[in-house]
Formats: structure tokens, C-alpha cells, sequence
């Protein structure tokens, strides 16, 4: 992806060296040298980020960055600057800088804010345009993947798609079972049809079948109304069964049946009802474990796993966990947190590197709490739950005994830079100082 970025800067040859580092990092560039064509620019030709120099001719960067502000409040924007004061430093951080880099520039430094911040813009974008895939589309897109093993499973659930065969998806809880059995009802010719699911761990054995079978009047104390049940209301379409290997032996014997002649019959009817509908089913424990244990028909085993298709949890398949966090970014972002576009670099590593025993579904739940708790426009690593974040250890603080306050001080602007991803302006606001003060330091220490 190619973004534009407007840079303003009076210093002819520095200009020209960070115009080359920013195409060199994948940005179109427009370059300024006046504050006011700057201003100009800006307003004619918005970039997706601004690079600007504290002091410029004609207009100072504060002006330039307002401008800005005004215009997007969530364009990001660089601050160069070897002229650094409490009071202009603390202006540009309630302007909302994402970073300040301190003259003279260091070209390393720049690469790296320059590589950040195009990561940082791609990410944006892929969100965006999820976000309006989402408000588009009720029903998750399509599915895809980078891992092996799904790979495979999405290739079997292609190939199963435009049949009518019953399908048995076998994995852990919350692996996306059931967004894969929306995948295969989107992919099939009943794509047009009703796609209902039902959670067969979540109901008592009498309510499960009233729920599946449906009753008539007067079936049973309560059935006050006739009620079709979910075989009857996803005709013509496709019906997802989840959990399936919790549902008793009764219930059991009556999908057999069902299966077998696509003929029901409601709690209390004396007709048989036909039925046109494609089954899909979950089980979060093996059904040929259950089947030994006595806890599942063999003869609906048979029936019900003639295409299975095994669903790999999250941690084996970390390669899909960054386009995961996006979708769960765009799909909560807009009601948790509107002001949040990304996560930071070093968040994203601790997510890749967590076990996820709850998996896809304890990610969206992970996702959900950091929008919560983010105070900046990206999640970084103190938003995380807790068991994903590092543990800090005492042990682990690398000074003697005889440590300078410097020394500690150093340290601890280390971690506050770590765990912002690099970003400057959030490590002041997680140390509780002012922006001035931790710019000063990371000048004097070298930081």
C-alpha cells in the first residue's frame, strides 16, 4: 500500500534526505518548506500523515498540526524538533502528536518511526475497509486463511459446499465452528435459504426438541400455541447444530429418524410434516469417544459423519491471528472504542505468542476489553488482559544495588517505550509525566 505523506521542513537537505527515507518506506511525498504553502497543501490535498518541523517560516508546526487536527482528527502526525520547550511540548501533545522525533535526526530512528507508521496507516486501512464490510454484511465474510491446517479445513468445507451431504465439524470450543458453518451454507446452493443454528449444550433434553421438532397445542402443560420448531423454519436452507454430542439418547433417536426419511413430526402431532434442509454439526469432544462411552447412537454416528471436517484451534494456526484482531477490531471498534485504528506492534507479538485455551472466541473477547481500556488510537501491551501481558518480576530488573536514579529512571522509560510499541507520546501518558519531561530525559540519557 502507497499513503501520502505531507512533510514541511525549512532544512533544504534534510527535507530532501526524509523525503527519500519516506519513499523508501512506502509513502508518496509532497515537500514543503513554509509553514503557509504548508497550510496550503494541507488543506488542497490532505495526506494520510504529516511529518512537520517544530519551527517553520511563515507558520510554526503547532499551527500546521491543528490545521491538521481540525481537518482528521486521527491523521497521524510527526513532530521534528531540536528546539523543545515545556510549553510548546505540552501544546503538541494535547494536539495529539503521535510522535516527536528530537534534532539532529538520527537516521535509524527516523526509518524505524517512517516503518511504523506506514504499518501503522496498512493496518488502518484493512480495518476500515473491514468495518464497512461489517456494517454491509450481518453474517461474517467470507473466510480465509494463511495456516496449513486451515487451509485444509476451508478446501474440504469448499469441496463438501455444493452438496448435500451432512457435515460434522469436530474441534475445541470457540475454534469458529460455527462461522465455518456459515462459510459452507454461503458457499452451497441454499446460500439464499435461512441459516439457523442451535446450541444443543445450552438446553434441557425436553426443551431441545420442542426447539427442534416444534409442538401443537396442548403437546404439554404450557403449549398454549402451535410453535414450528428450527427443522421446520430453516427449510429450504441449512441448520447448524452445535454440540451436538450433548444431546440424550431420546433426541437422538428422533434426528436419526429424521434424517433418514426428512420426515418430522411436532410434540404432539399425529402428521408427518416434510422437511427440506441441510444439517451441519459441531462437536467439541470426539463422537467416536462418546459412542464407546455410550453416550452417542452408532447408528447416528454413522449417519453424521460421513464428511467430517477437523476444526484447528487457534494456536495451531497463530498465522491468522493478526487478520483476526483487525476483524475484531472493525467489527467492535465503531460501539467500544471509536478512536482506536490499530495495535501496536509489541501487542500483536504477545498475542502470537499466547497459548488461546478459549481460542478464537477468547481473542474477540481479549480484543473486546483492550478497546475498553485503550486510551490512545492504538491498543498497546498495558491494554491486554493481564495473563497476556509479560510478567514484570522483580528478579528480572537488570541494575545492581548501587543503581543512580538515572540508571532506574532509564529503565523504566525502556519499558514504557516498550510497551507503547515506540510510540513517545503514550509512554508519557503511562509514566504520568509530561511530554516535555520525557523528551528531555530521552535526550540527556540517550534513552
Amino acid at each position: 500500500m502507497t499513503f501520502n505523506l505531507l512533510i514541511a521542513e525549512d532544512d533544504v537537505a534534510q527535507a530532501k534526505l526524509l523525503a527519500r527515507l519516506a519513499t523508501e518506506a512506502g509513502f508518496d511525498t509532497a515537500l514543503l518548506h513554509d509553514g503557509v504553502a504548508a497550510l496550503n497543501e494541507l488543506r488542497a490535498n490532505p495526506p494520510d500523515a504529516l511529518f512537520t518541523d517544530l519551527r517553520l517560516p511563515g507558520a510554526d508546526g503547532l499551527a500546521l498540526i491543528a490545521a491538521a487536527r481540525e481537518m482528521d482528527a486521527t491523521m497521524p502526525v510527526i513532530l521534528a524538533t531540536g528546539f523543545a520547550t515545556a510549553h510548546n511540548t505540552v501544546e503538541a501533545f494535547h494536539l495529539g502528536v503521535t510522535d516527536v522525533l528530537l534534532k539532529p535526526l538520527e537516521l535509524d530512528t527516523v526509518r524505524l518511526t517512517l516503518k511504523r507508521l506506514h504499518a501503522s496507516l496498512a493496518q488502518r486501512r484493512r480495518i476500515d475497509q473491514l468495518a464497512a464490510q461489517v456494517a454491509v454484511h450481518a453474517s461474517p465474510p467470507l473466510m480465509d486463511s494463511r495456516a496449513p491446517a486451515m487451509k485444509q479445513c476451508l478446501q474440504l468445507a469448499a469441496q463438501v459446499a455444493a452438496t448435500e451431504l451432512p457435515v460434522l465439524l469436530e474441534g475445541e470450543t470457540g475454534s469458529g465452528k460455527g462461522v465455518l458453518a456459515a462459510h459452507i451454507h454461503g458457499l452451497s446452493g441454499r446460500r439464499d435459504g435461512p441459516f439457523l443454528t442451535l446450541n444443543c449444550g445450552a438446553l434441557p433434553p425436553s426443551l431441545l426438541e420442542s426447539e427442534l421438532f416444534g409442538f401443537e397445542k396442548g403437546a404439554f402443560s404450557g403449549a398454549n400455541a402451535r410453535k414450528p420448531g428450527l427443522l421446520e423454519l430453516a427449510h429450504g436452507g441449512t441448520l447448524f447444530l452445535d454440540e451436538i454430542n450433548s444431546t440424550s439418547l431420546d433426541a437422538q433417536t428422533r434426528l436419526l429418524q429424521f434424517i433418514q426419511d426428512r420426515r418430522l413430526m411436532r410434540l404432539g402431532g399425529v402428521k408427518a410434516i416434510h422437511v427440506d434442509v441441510r444439517l451441519i454439526l459441531a462437536a467439541n469432544r470426539p463422537l467416536r469417544d462418546e459412542v464407546s462411552a455410550g453416550r452417542f447412537r452408532q447408528d447416528l454416528y454413522f449417519r453424521v459423519q460421513v464428511f467430517p471436517i477437523p476444526v484447528p484451534p487457534l494456536r495451531s494456526r497463530r498465522e491468522d491471528i493478526p487478520s483476526l484482531v483487525e476483524y475484531f477490531l472493525a467489527r467492535h471498534g465503531r460501539a467500544l472504542n471509536p478512536h482506536v485504528h490499530g495495535i501496536a506492534l509489541n501487542a500483536l507479538e504477545r498475542l502470537l505468542k499466547y497459548d488461546w485455551p478459549g481460542n478464537v472466541r477468547e481473542l474477540e473477547g481479549a480484543i473486546q476489553r483492550s478497546l475498553v481500556l485503550a486510551s490512545g488510537d492504538t491498543i498497546t501491551l498495558s491494554d491486554l488482559p493481564a495473563d497476556m501481558r509479560p510478567a514484570p518480576g522483580l528478579n528480572a530488573i537488570p541494575w545492581p544495588g548501587d543503581a543512580t536514579l538515572q540508571e532506574v529512571e532509564a529503565f523504566w522509560i525502556r519499558q514504557a517505550l516498550e510497551r507503547c510499541g515506540g510510540n513517545r507520546t503514550q509512554a508519557a501518558r503511562q509514566l504520568g509525566i509530561d511530554p516535555s519531561t520525557l523528551w528531555r530525559k530521552l535526550k540527556e540519557q540517550d534513552v
